[in-house]
């Protein structure tokens, strides 16, 4: 069975330096493959078109332009739609304070490298992107920024999107390239270290970052980005070496969503790839305009901290590090992870530690150019009126002490099973830190992945966006799944310090 893996990158707040000044100086702030034939497909994928939930769609298969799909409460706009759209006419994706920050955030994106592909496994692809597209409008949309004054830092503001400026019927949302004559295909790397009994997950880790990811993966495209160039929000690409093995990935943009938002998309493009009526995906959830991304517990004082002044200077300030940071990337093995956390619970019976805590921790004691840590986490089934099946960045960052975690896993797990669910209580946001420079964020997608199955293929790696760590000017880490038996890390820490922790889970 095909396990189609896809992974992200959830960022929090992260800022180029475009972002940086226009934080600083809100006054500086930008402004905003023709569809596949059904023949020869196997019948797991001709039973999509036989799904009732998207029978007009299976009739643009056949070269029938079907009616688009609309939400009850969305009417179909027109495809030169403006600014100017009503209600009606459009998903409002935020009216509060986190416009600021999800205008900041970059586009969740990742790949996966399969083998046993086929041509039949790349139709079937092809056929659930479209069918995902149609069956959720908000995907097809243009992204705008609507002001109630000329002057850039007047309130208020909301975020929309205007569904059907990018039509199914005229744009492709699947990009299928071809490898370069240069580019070896995995299987040859796999090949040659198994002759030369090499270890093959870090030369195939190596080969996929260096070679395939910078073909597939793009440029770091903020939210500001997609407003200033009227961009699609939603894409997949999809490169087949034609021996077996293929790379794809899918983008969409952090306007629409969090990082479990991107997965019910995923979910749904696994439904059709299959067949199956996928769970509907409910994007209207009122809460999502005027959910915050910091914890219910800050204060005034907590936020401006946080969000504001003092760390918007601090940011400033490390501009000068830019040059000083470069990407590095962390190949770890399960194994010694869980043999590493077995012992720490061993050592104390009360302390109840994950795999991805043990990494975490790892992280905070590498770093020596931050204080403080943020971590997201999502508020669905924690927060009333919240469910899981609803879309939007309906997650908190929840900021905590990196010297403690690094000394002690458990901090994590910790804040997490606490009342509140934070680490720092009302008002205990400290200052300096965010002054200073010296905040900056995990991101962990050990966890989250997502399986597609198809007839004979599976995935044998997978990999995250990493374009936008290298141009930020704080401390950015992400934990991620690279295969069944290696956990992989990047990050951009300005100073790196010795981990004795590292030392014992590293591959």
């Amino acid at each position: 069975m095909m396990r189609c893996h896809f992974i992200f990158i959830l960022l929090l707040p992260t800022l180029t330096v475009q972002s940086c000044i226009a934080w600083v100086c809100p006054s500086l702030e930008p402004f905003a493959t023709t569809l596949i034939s059904r023949k020869n497909l196997p019948s797991s994928v001709l039973a999509i078109s036989q799904t009732p939930y998207i029978s007009d769609i299976g009739q643009s298969w056949d070269g029938v332009h079907a009616k688009e799909r609309h939400p009850a409460n969305v009417a179909a706009p027109d495809a030169d739609a403006d600014a100017a759209a009503t209600d009606s006419s459009t998903y409002l994706i935020h009216k509060g304070r986190a416009i600021k920050m999800i205008k900041r955030c970059v586009a969740i994106e990742g790949l996966s490298v399969s083998d046993g592909w086929t041509p039949q496994a790349s139709e079937a692809f092809s056929l659930a992107v479209e069918a995902v597209v149609r069956a959720n409008p908000i995907l097809t949309g243009q992204l705008i920024e609507e002001k109630t004054s000329l002057w850039p830092w007047a309130q208020p503001r909301t975020l929309r999107v205007i569904p059907g400026v990018f039509s199914p019927e005229s744009h492709s949302f699947l990009t299928t390239i071809n490898p370069p004559a240069d580019l070896a295909s995995p299987a040859q790397v796999l090949y040659e270290e198994e002759i030369n009994k090499g270890t093959s997950a870090k030369e195939l880790f190596q080969h996929v970052h260096s070679h395939v990811a910078p073909r597939l993966l793009g440029k770091a495209e903020f939210s500001y980005d997609q407003i200033k160039n009227a961009s699609p929000l939603f894409e997949a690409k999809l490169m087949d070496f034609g021996d077996g093995y293929a790379a794809y990935s899918i983008k969409m943009s952090h306007a629409l969503g969090d990082g479990t938002t991107f997965f019910q998309v995923i979910k749904q493009i696994s439904s059709y790839m299959n067949g199956h009526e996928p769970q509907p995906i409910n994007w209207d959830n009122p809460l999502k305009a005027t959910h915050e991304i910091y914890p219910e517990t800050f204060s005034h004082q907590d936020y401006e901290r946080s969000y504001g002044g003092p760390f918007g200077w601090g940011v400033f300030k490390n501009i000068r590090t830019l040059g000083k940071r470069k990407c590095e990337y962390l190949l770890l093995s399960k194994d010694k992870i869980t043999q590493k956390k077995r012992e720490l619970q061993k050592s104390d019976e009360n302390a109840r530690i994950s795999s991805n805590d043990v990494v975490m921790s790892v992280i905070c004691e590498m770093c020596g150019s931050s204080d403080i840590f943020a971590f997201d986490r999502s508020v669905r089934g924690i927060k009333d009126d919240v469910d899981k099946s609803d879309a939007g960045n309906f997650f908190w960052e929840i900021p905590f002490e990196r010297e403690k975690a690094a000394a002690n896993p458990s901090v994590i797990r910790n804040i997490l099973m606490s009342e509140t669910g934070t680490y720092y209580d009302t008002d205990e946001v400290p200052l300096m830190p965010f002054l200073n420079g010296r905040v900056g964020r995990i991101t962990s997608l050990a966890s989250i992945t997502q399986k597609t199955p198809f007839p004979g293929s599976k995935v044998i790696c997978q990999f995250p966006s990493a374009s936008f760590i290298s141009d930020l000017p704080l401390d950015v880490a992400v934990i991620f799944r690279f295969d069944e038996e290696h956990f992989g890390i990047m990050h951009n820490f300005r100073r790196v310090n010795p981990s004795p922790l590292l030392s014992e889970i590293i591959a």
